[in-house]
Order: structure tokens, then sequence, then C-alpha cells
């Protein structure tokens, strides 16, 4: 089996190279037919499976590999050897699961050349701060017409499945095959994390953290979605979400589009030039700001070390799946907003 492992992922690293056979014969050909068979065994059950699943891994791992340092220390070589190897195994062949089940869409081509976008190599201060503008703008409009405390989430996943599952926009490039979220096993712990939500490439399954402030929970819920329906990159997530409720006629899901790129867009003001970002800052309504510093105490409240560490392996993670800017590539959507933005320029 360790053999058999070894020679798959040598032949995955081939084809990671090449982008536009992963599009065709995996993330067009494959992977809409093969999510058939998670969403038959595990699709219909209405928790997390997959965090169950995390769970019994880990736990197989830990100990496997206690054992195997155990066995060393009392100098029970053989044991030590096949408690290793056991771990090894266990290790190798997730790690092929993972990319044959889900993760080669991390290697497709870009969803930009899909929608015929022209990625500029630069852009210019003065289209960015318009259209940053004109999402301030629309985001404080349409905060006036909502009662956050009035909305409801539940509803809410409904209709987004729905819209997803009736996409025309990105025809061809989402699999339509499984359009589901579900609650983690526990939102709580998930907070520790500083998660809005996640999608498990094993079980293929969409959690979606329940106490994520709820000004952007449609947008959370989008953009695990388009994880499910086969995008690796999460600035491409990010768009698809920015685009498939920016103009949505419920205006909670319109402001959540203007109310992420907004935060995406500002991101950069406040790194590198910290009286634009505060001109632009100042800008928004008191109800947005309000938004906005109720989600900032909302995270706060479960900093701390845990999450400072699991930070820093996602953002390993990222680099590894041919994201090398990490955590940064979530902030690379305003490029695709920019460019979107520029088309009829």
């Amino acid at each position: 089996m360790m053999l058999v492992c070894m020679v798959l992922i040598m032949l995955l690293s081939i084809g990671q190279r090449y982008p536009s056979a992963v599009e065709k014969y995996y993330s067009q050909g494959f992977y809409p037919y093969y999510s058939y068979l998670p969403k038959m065994l595990v699709g219909w059950i209405p928790f997390s499976l997959g965090d169950l699943f995390y769970v019994a891994i880990g736990c197989f791992l830990f100990i496997s590999l206690g054992k195997s340092i155990f066995s060393l220390f009392r100098k029970q070589y053989p044991t030590a050897l096949r408690n290793f190897l056991r771990f090894t195994c266990c290790g190798l062949f997730l790690y092929v699961f993972f990319y044959l089940s889900w993760g080669l869409n991390y290697y497709r081509q870009p969803l930009h050349q899909h929608l015929g976008l022209k990625m500029a190599d630069t852009i210019r201060k003065e289209d960015y701060l318009e259209v940053l503008d004109k999402y301030i703008q629309r985001a404080n409009q349409l905060r006036e017409e909502l009662q956050l405390e009035d909305l409801d989430r539940t509803q809410a996943k409904k209709e987004l499945e729905k819209l997803m599952e009736a996409d025309a926009l990105f025809a061809g490039v989402l699999s339509k095959t499984q359009v589901r979220t579900k609650a983690p096993i526990s939102s709580e712990l998930i907070s520790y994390f500083t998660v809005t939500g996640y999608f498990n490439p094993f079980t293929q399954e969409v959690q979606v953290n329940q106490q994520i402030p709820i000004a952007s929970y449609p947008f959370t819920v989008v953009h695990e979605l388009a994880h499910q329906m086969g995008i690796g990159f999460e600035d491409e997530c990010n768009f698809i979400a920015f685009l498939k409720l920016k103009d949505h006629a419920h205006p909670w899901y319109a402001y959540a589009a203007s109310y992420e790129t907004i935060q995406y867009m500002l991101r950069p003001l406040y790194l590198r030039d910290n009286s634009l970002y505060q001109q632009y800052f100042d800008k928004l309504s008191p109800l947005v700001k309000s938004d906005f510093v109720a989600e900032r105490n909302f995270w706060r409240s479960y900093s701390g070390w845990f999450n400072t560490v699991t930070d820093v392996f996602y953002n390993g993670y990222l680099k590894h799946n041919n994201q090398p800017e990490g955590m940064e590539r979530y902030s690379m959507m305003s490029r695709l907003v920019m460019a979107w933005e520029m088309r009829k320029q």
C-alpha cells in the first residue's frame, strides 16, 4: 500500500503542473461525477460527519505514533516499526485521498480566465479608491434597510443553496452535484480557531459557524459552497460570493457582499497608508461601523495563543497548495473585483 501511495503521489505532483489538463479531466471531468458518492454517503446526514472523521483520524494517528515512540524507548523495535509503518501508511493514504477526492482543484485554471477578465499588473490608485467608494456608499444605503436582529440564518441557508444550484454565471466552472451546508458539531469550539466556515475535502461537507456575526453570514455560506462546487483558491471563492450577492434583491445578501468587499479593500490601505484608510473608514455610516466593531469584538473574545498556532499551520497549508501568499490570498479578492469593475474600460 505504501508503494502504491508513493507512486500516486509522484503522478499527482506531475499532473499538478498542467492546469489545463487538471481543468479538463479532473475539475470538469472526474470531480462532478465522483462528488455524487459523498453526497449519497454523508450528504443526507443532518450533522457534520466530517468533524467526527477528523477526531477519529486524529486519535488514530496520535495513538499509532505514541505507540511507536513508546515501543522504541522500551527497545521493542519490531513493534515500534510496525506502529510507525501504520502511522505512515495512514498519512500517505489520506494525502492521496485528499487530492483525488477534491484537492486537485487547487491546480485548475484560474477563474479570471474562465470569465475573460484581464488581471492588471498594477492598479491605478484613483480607480481603486473609486471602486472602494462605490461599495461604501452601497453598504451605507443597504444597511439602512436592515434590522439584523430579525434575520433568519436557517432561511438564508436554504435560499443561498438554491441560488448556487440555479447559477448560470459560472456554468461549466462550478459542479452542482452537491450544494448543501451544515452546522459544525460545535460552533463554539471552531470560534476559538477564528473560523467562519470550512469545507471538509474528505467528506465534502460544508460547515458554517452559526455564531459568527450575522452581517457577513450570507457571504460565508456562498464562499464555502464555492469550495464544495470545486473552487480551491480562497480569493476566487470570495469573488464568487461577491458576484452572486452584490446585486441580490434581498438587502441582507447584497449588504454582505459590499460589507466584505469593503473590508478586503480597506486592508491594504490600513497597511500602507493609515491616514487614507481612516479617511475612507470615516465614510462608513454609524450602522456599518457598528457592524465592523461588533465583528472585531466577537473575534477578539476568542483570540489567543491557540488560534495563533492554528493560523500558522493553515498559512502553511495554503502555501503548500498552490497559494504562496498564504492567508493573504483571501485579500487578493480585491484584484478580481477591480478586474470586474474595470472590464468595460
